[in-house]
């Protein structure tokens, strides 16, 4: 039943009939948190477990007749891309498949050392790995999800509600962005209904292995001085109030 449920959502995120398993592993990680802010998917699953089974529906043996299904392959670039058996892949779809790889791929391979950053940061609690990571210190306790900006805006409703669920000690680390385009337009969409969730969004440098506070502090005062400047939360707050300009 969760391998259906996980397949449907999936599902969902999937942009076109033609994918990679890069794309199939970025996604499917906000696929389970989706469901897990749904209360539809045990937490205690395990992601290497769910991956392998999803990969083998999807470009292998499907897990039911209504599970999506790629089992059309050719290779371009040393990337291998799968389709369905109705697709017909044209340049455009190639090069936005392309685009969606790069994509996944580069979070991909920095989600290893954005794990590292958060070790760090949570220096002497307890970790319990997961889709969702989980850091616990005597009362205190933190829930870390990881994703791009770009994401987070489609996943926001999401968001909202694990931060509820978890009474605001659920927290979004992303990693920094060449412009700060994407940040400016969340603030100023959507930071009120972020602060009034409870929900944190912290920035991870992972090129020189820090952390700051985009939006919300950790309720573990002591973990504040963790932060390479944490007054960059405060500072955002008072300059998007006295000094407002619109980003399209």
């Amino acid at each position: 039943m969760e391998i259906s449920r996980i397949l449907s959502e999936l599902s969902s995120l999937m942009d076109d009939e033609l994918t990679t398993e890069r794309e199939v592993e970025a996604k499917l990680r906000r696929a389970v948190m989706r469901l897990m802010a749904e209360d539809k998917l045990d937490a205690e699953v395990g992601f290497e477990s769910i991956l392998e089974a999803v990969k083998e529906s999807l470009f292998e043996v499907p897990h039911s007749i209504t599970s999506p299904h790629f089992p059309e392959r050719f290779e371009m670039d040393g990337v291998h891309f799968y389709h369905t058996h109705t697709c017909k892949p044209d340049a455009d779809m190639i090069g936005r498949a392309f685009e969606r790889y790069w994509k996944a791929k580069e979070f991909l391979e920095i989600l290893p050392k954005l794990g590292k950053i958060t070790d760090d940061f949570f220096k002497g609690y307890m970790k319990k790995e997961g889709v969702i990571r989980r850091y616990t210190k005597n009362k205190h306790e933190s829930f870390v999800f990881y994703s791009p900006m770009d994401d987070v805006f489609e996943d926001l409703k999401h968001h909202l509600k694990l931060a509820e669920i978890h009474r605001g000690r659920y927290c979004v680390i992303v990693p920094v962005e060449r412009s700060p385009k994407n940040f400016i337009n969340f603030y100023r969409k959507h930071s009120e209904d972020a602060k009034k969730s409870g929900l944190r969004i912290w920035v991870a440098n992972y090129k020189n292995m820090t952390v700051d506070p985009f939006i919300g502090y950790p309720k573990d005062l002591s973990l504040i001085r963790n932060f390479k400047n944490p007054r960059v939360a405060s500072m955002i707050s008072s300059f998007w109030r006295s000094d407002v300009r619109e980003i399209d």
